[in-house]
């Protein structure tokens, strides 16, 4: 039986689509723009955009940091998370002030109001992972439809990634957290179609984005096919943070190739490609009142060597840009749903 969330999330996406009816008509009019919104931080990760707060949340990974956008205001305000480095952040549904987040290599609930900075906000551990070695952390993740938390993990020491070192994985509202992928190098980009019947993931060094078979009641995914391959495209870098439109287009952020693309999964062809002036892209989602505006995420110092400096050529690394007018808009974000017992 599909929940009240699940109904919610899908009666707004249709009105999003609506509104999204005429965007192609209108594009011919737009100017593309890219602007630079969040000064330079680390390496920041995990954009995710609040509906009902109409705020930006994203994480600074290395800097053990979850923090919000108020785009109203101009104003970021960050919260330390001393268990460890923080790849993912997700709003609790129902939960004002309550995030999951990924943090080192558990699962923790963090109580966070977003107005000022705290170095020291209450959690709660939920769960723990595998733990394949020191460098062993979360990374990226999102909600699904019916409010499970999705991440997966990565293993990087002194800057050099482990293959293999990673698995992705899926926790229920009851906290039953079950291993969907494995093994996986550096587990990033995840979306699912507004049909909500199939699920893309990245696993970076592949250079491919890879759909599955979703099932929304049981919350699996089978039968892998890729559907998009960066070698076969002749683009640079590698596919990082990813996000889909109200066409079912998906948005990838290329790390270390200066550019957000623009991809159709259904078809593999490239839409459209835009440059970021920064060159470690780390993800991308929509966001703003009518979820046209672009966000776009990106990486200075901050791996696992935490005195690491942005490179000279690269001083914009790090920052959060905005785009505007590229004629798309995005779906709603799904918020983590925790057991009401």
């Amino acid at each position: 039986m599909v929940n009240d969330s699940h109904l919610h999330f899908f009666h707004l996406n249709i009105l999003i689509q609506i509104y999204n009816f005429n965007a192609s008509l209108k594009r011919a009019s737009m100017t593309l723009t890219v602007n630079r919104v969040v000064e330079a931080k680390g390496l920041t990760e995990g954009p995710h955009w609040d509906h009902r707060t109409q705020k930006l949340f994203f994480v600074d990974i290395w800097g053990n940091k979850i923090c919000r956008f108020d785009p109203a205001t101009s104003k970021v305000t960050c919260a330390y998370i001393a268990n460890g480095p923080v790849g993912v952040a997700i709003p609790i549904d129902d939960g004002a002030n309550h995030f999951v987040a990924g943090s080192g290599v558990d699962v923790v609930l963090v109580t966070w109001d977003g107005e000022t900075n705290s170095t020291n906000p209450p959690i709660r551990k939920l769960k723990s992972v595998n733990k394949f070695n020191e460098g062993t952390r979360f990374n990226d993740g999102k909600a699904d439809s019916f409010g499970r938390f999705w991440a997966g993990t990565m293993s990087e020491i002194k800057g050099d990634f482990m293959p293999n070192g990673g698995e992705f994985y899926c926790m229920d509202k009851n906290l039953t957290l079950t291993t969907q992928i494995t093994p996986v190098s550096i587990s990033n980009g995840l979306a699912w179609n507004l049909d909500d019947d199939t699920f893309y993931y990245i696993d970076s060094p592949t250079k491919q984005i890879v759909s599955y078979d979703f099932d929304p009641q049981k919350g699996s995914i089978a039968n892998r096919k890729v559907v998009f391959d960066l070698t076969k495209n002749n683009l640079p870098g590698v596919p990082d943070g990813m996000t889909i439109d109200s066409k079912d287009n998906l948005w990838i952020a290329l790390f270390g190739g200066s550019q957000v693309i623009q991809v159709n999964p259904k078809t593999g062809k490239l839409l459209q490609s835009i440059p970021i002036p920064a060159k470690r892209v780390t993800s991308v989602t929509f966001g703003g009142p009518m979820l046209d505006i672009l966000y776009v995420t990106t990486a200075g110092n901050g791996f696992a060597n935490p005195a690491e400096k942005t490179p000279e050529d690269d001083m914009q690394g790090g920052s959060i840009f905005e785009i505007k007018g590229t004629g798309a808009r995005g779906v709603l974000s799904n918020s983590f749903k925790m057991s009401d017992d």
